[in-house]
Formats: structure tokens, C-alpha cells, sequence
């Protein structure tokens, strides 16, 4: 009897559950928006979730997943989970939601990073995590509860990331994996554990205590509890896998494993990856990766084809126009448009950086160079570009750092677009291939979830019988100089707009 295997995502825009066979074909599966607060505190740096609401929208999908499949939820092998990292749920001592979730973009302890530098601390916090500490990190954040919050402090029962608190109520089981723990900054890189002096560091020396069982991201955490097999229709005691961030999910979903090949992941977040056997200095982050001796060398920023969302959303009208009247996609007509430029005419250019962790903790977003002459297309482009520059700003701090760059694997909203996934192998100067599934993280939970049961006798194993690469991409030097031009200039104008971000402190 064929088995299948869930892999469940649960990102910042929304929670997506995939129901795949063991050759990567998608089955079924099931998407729901998760939903930002509104709240007037977004101004001060505030990024919040209904932490309830999420595990709602999971066992919803979950149900609406193993319903269309028409399968029998016994034949799910097993399941796992990858959420965004950073961020932080919190849980009271009755292992209740605390607060409202924070996530990676909440930028509200901007000031206690500030507060590690004058301390003198942050140069050697960033030695112990090995990577660059940021305000949308869970210890931060939970120094800002220590100050602001102290009744709900003091009340913490246990610190989660979003995918953990998903497993909790899966499985009724507290627990936490290797990779986004020491994603996220909360673990000594060179024991792989917990650290004391780490949290003493931070100023939340209590928190050690509230940190749960930690896990490979192939150990099983649990199994499905009765009430959580009521709520998602899978069958009590189905093995829920420890899973992993998305950003490592992505990874295993695009089979991108081996030096040389650098995973792009083009969505919510800017993220540009690489496994190895070595630690990198001044990286965004050097997470556990997919073997005890393996990292994921991470250079990254908050924002990449979320940008491009923001400009369909904000200044799309003619794009919603047109795809009205010709029943397409808002972003099948935008590409249209973008197709239309050519980088050896272009003149506008544009700041990606509608989200933080950014270049500045102040950056934002901006259009240069508009003139009456300057077209919609244009400013389409120019952000699509801008996307794209931001990528090549982090790929060539991999590449000073040492890796021999040869292949890209582009992921996200990003590679839905042919004419943004050619715009990358040009500027990057390498192939780009795209694989054969829209889910992506979702299919690296999905594997991760048959590596930890046996399904897969390992995650090579895993990769050669579920990824497919569907395109390749082949970079072409006919607009190579206009992009070296326009990509010097783009770099000059954050130079120049960092004094004005400084002045906004």
C-alpha cells in the first residue's frame, strides 16, 4: 500500500499543508492567510500574530488537505512541520499562549541591540551564535517583555518558534530543533545546546529554564494526540517529525545540498543560502544544517518578492485593470510590462526594503531617479531589479567569503516568473534552475518527515526520488554592463541614503 507523507509551512504571509506521495507528486493541498494584528504599536516596531488563529488555520488545512485526497489518513506516513524562525511564541506555565506571536519582522527591541553594543556584549554574543544578532530575534525580544512586560515575564512557561507551538498542539509534546533554535540565536554553535552564558548575555539569565526539549530536525517529536487527530482528521499517533526552519525546508525542497549550488529563496524575506563544512564570519546566520559537521551559511535581509506584492498591492491599479479585462493575473500582465524594459534604457531604480531586518535598521523603501517621462512599466522594473540587486548584494558576500558560486536554486514567489528567474541568472552571471513544485518548503518538511520514519533512507535519498528541476535558466552577457552600471549606482544610493537613515535614529 503506497504511503504519503504532509509537510505543513507555516510562513508569515500565510500557512499552506501539502500532501505529497513519496515521488514528490503533490496529492492535495490547502492554503490559508495568516493574518498580521492591526495594531497602532506597529509604528514602534511591533510585527504580531494571534498565536490560536495559526493553529487554527493549520488543523483547517490539514482537514481541507486529507479531504480532497481521498485517502485514508492511516496511509499518512508521517508529518512535518517548518514555520519562519526568529520571531517568538511565548507560553505561560500552563502552557497557554502567553501574547500574540511575534514575528521575525518585529523590530520593537531595535533599542536593546543597541543597549548589547553600548554594554559591550554584542561582540560576543554574535561569536557564540556565530552569526548577527537582530531585534526580531527571540532574545531580544524577550529582554524587551523583561523590561516593558514584567507580569508576563515573569509568568513564561516556554519559549517556542512558531513551528514548535504547531508540534505542541499536535502532540502535546514542548520541543524545539537544532537548525531553527540556533537559526534564531539561541543556541552556542560549537556544542549545538543551550547555553547559560548565552542567556546571561542577554539579560534573560531566568529564560534556560523555560527552553524546551531540543531535537534533530529528523527526530520524531511526538505523535498525534486524540483531540489534534479530531481537529486535522489525521489518525492518532501519526509521527510528527521535529521539522525545521523554512529557510533550511527550502533548501531540502529545492535538493540543493552540495557546495557550489546556493539556494534563492525570493519571498517574504530576501535569503540566499549555503551548505558547507565551514563556519562564515559576519554571516547573517550559520544555522545547524542537515548533519552534525554541516552549516547553512546565510547572508539575508527582511524583504525580497515581498516588494513587488506591496507594488501590485499599492500601486497596481493597472495591472488589476488590465487583468480584468483579460482574465489574467495581476503579476502575468505586470511581467508583461517588465519584459517590455530594457536595462540598456532603464533609468529608475529602487530600494527593496519595505521590511526590516534591513541594510539600516532604518532603511525604507524608495523610487529614484522619476521624471515626467518615466512609465509604469518602469517602476515595475525597477522593483523586479531591485529584488534582484538586493540577491546579488548577499551572493557576493557568500562569494568573498569563499564559496565557489557555480549554480543557483531559485525558490519562492520569485521563480513562479520567468522573466524575474532569467533577470537573476543575468545578474548573478550563473544557470538558475527552478524545481518542479510551487511548494517548495513545504516538500522539504515533506521529506524531512520520511528521512526521520524510514521512508527515505536518507535525504539523498529523499531528493533523487521526490525533486524534479522543471526550468534552467542560462545567464546571457547581453546586458552585462548595463546591469554592472546600474547595479554601482543602486549600491552608491544606499551610501548615500544611509546618512539620512542615521539622522532618523
Amino acid at each position: 500500500m503506497e504511503k504519503y507523507l504532509l509537510g505543513i509551512d507555516v510562513g508569515s504571509t500565510s500557512v499552506k499543508a501539502v500532501l505529497f506521495d513519496t515521488k514528490g507528486n503533490v496529492i492535495s493541498s490547502a492554503s490559508a492567510h495568516n493574518e498580521r494584528e492591526q495594531t497602532s504599536d506597529r509604528i514602534h516596531g511591533f510585527e504580531i500574530f494571534n498565536v490560536e488563529n495559526v493553529w487554527k488555520s493549520t488543523y483547517t488545512c490539514v482537514n481541507e488537505t486529507i479531504e480532497k485526497s481521498k485517502i485514508e489518513s492511516n496511509r499518512i506516513a508521517a508529518l512535518s512541520v517548518c514555520s519562519f524562525g526568529n520571531g517568538v511564541v511565548i507560553l505561560d506555565k500552563n502552557g497557554n499562549p502567553a501574547d500574540k506571536g511575534a514575528f521575525s519582522q518585529d523590530y520593537r527591541a531595535n533599542h536593546i541591540i543597541e543597549q548589547y553594543k553600548k554594554e559591550g556584549k554584542l561582540d560576543k554574543i554574535n561569536e557564540i551564535i556565530k552569526g548577527t544578532l537582530f531585534a526580531g530575534e527571540p532574545a531580544p525580544i524577550l529582554r524587551w517583555y523583561k523590561e516593558n512586560e514584567p507580569e508576563i515575564y515573569n509568568n513564561i512557561g516556554s519559549v517556542l518558534m512558531c513551528k514548535d507551538y504547531i508540534i505542541y498542539k499536535l502532540t502535546g509534546a514542548l520541543s524545539a530543533d537544532v537548525n531553527c533554535f540556533g537559526g534564531s540565536a539561541m543556541l552556542d554553535l560549537e556544542t549545538r545546546n543551550y547555553s547559560k552564558e548565552l542567556m546571561h548575555l542577554y539579560g534573560i539569565d531566568e529564560m534556560y529554564y523555560c527552553l524546551p526539549k531540543l531535537l534533530e530536525s529528523y527526530e520524531v517529536a511526538g505523535t498525534v494526540t486524540s483531540d489534534a487527530s479530531k481537529l486535522t482528521s489525521l489518525a492518532q499517533g501519526t509521527p510528527v517529525v521535529s521539522g525545521m526552519m523554512d529557510i533550511l525546508a527550502g533548501l531540502v525542497g529545492a535538493g540543493a545540498a552540495d557546495e557550489g549550488i546556493v539556494t534563492i529563496i525570493a519571498g517574504t524575506w530576501c535569503i540566499n543560502e549555503i551548505q558547507s563544512h565551514k563556519i562564515i564570519p559576519g554571516a547573517s546566520a550559520n544555522q545547524p544544517a542537515l548533519g552534525k559537521n554541516l552549516y547553512l551559511n546565510c547572508s539575508y535581509t527582511g524583504a525580497s518578492a515581498v516588494n513587488y506584492e506591496w507594488f501590485a498591492k499599492a500601486l497596481g491599479g493597472t495591472a488589476i485593470m488590465e487583468s480584468k479585462v483579460r482574465s489574467m493575473s495581476k503579476f502575468d500582465i505586470l511581467n508583461e510590462l517588465v519584459a517590455t524594459v530594457s536595462p540598456n534604457e532603464a533609468q529608475v531604480l529602487f530600494h527593496p526594503f519595505v521590511a526590516q531586518p534591513s541594510v539600516h535598521p532604518n532603511a525604507r523603501a524608495s523610487f529614484f531617479n522619476i521624471d515626467q517621462n518615466t512609465s509604469y512599466a518602469e517602476m515595475a522594473y525597477a522593483v523586479m531589479e531591485g529584488v534582484v540587486f538586493l540577491h546579488k548584494k548577499h551572493i557576493d558576500f557568500l562569494k568573498n567569503a569563499g564559496h565557489k558560486i557555480t549554480l543557483g536554486r531559485l525558490t519562492g514567489g520569485g521563480a513562479r516568473s520567468s522573466v524575474w528567474a532569467q533577470m537573476f541568472a543575468d545578474v548573478l552571471k550563473i544557470p538558475i534552475e527552478v524545481v518542479d513544485c510551487q511548494e517548495v518548503s513545504a516538500l522539504g518538511a515533506a521529506i524531512n518527515a520520511g528521512v526521520g520514519t524510514g521512508v527515505y533512507s536518507d535525504y539523498n535519498d529523499g531528493f533523487a526520488k521526490a525533486i524534479r528541476i522543471k526550468s534552467t535558466f542560462a545567464s546571457s552577457e547581453k546586458y552585462a554592463d548595463a546591469y554592472y552600471k546600474r547595479y554601482k549606482e543602486w549600491e552608491y544610493l544606499i551610501d548615500c541614503m544611509s546618512e539620512h537613515w542615521n539622522y532618523r535614529q
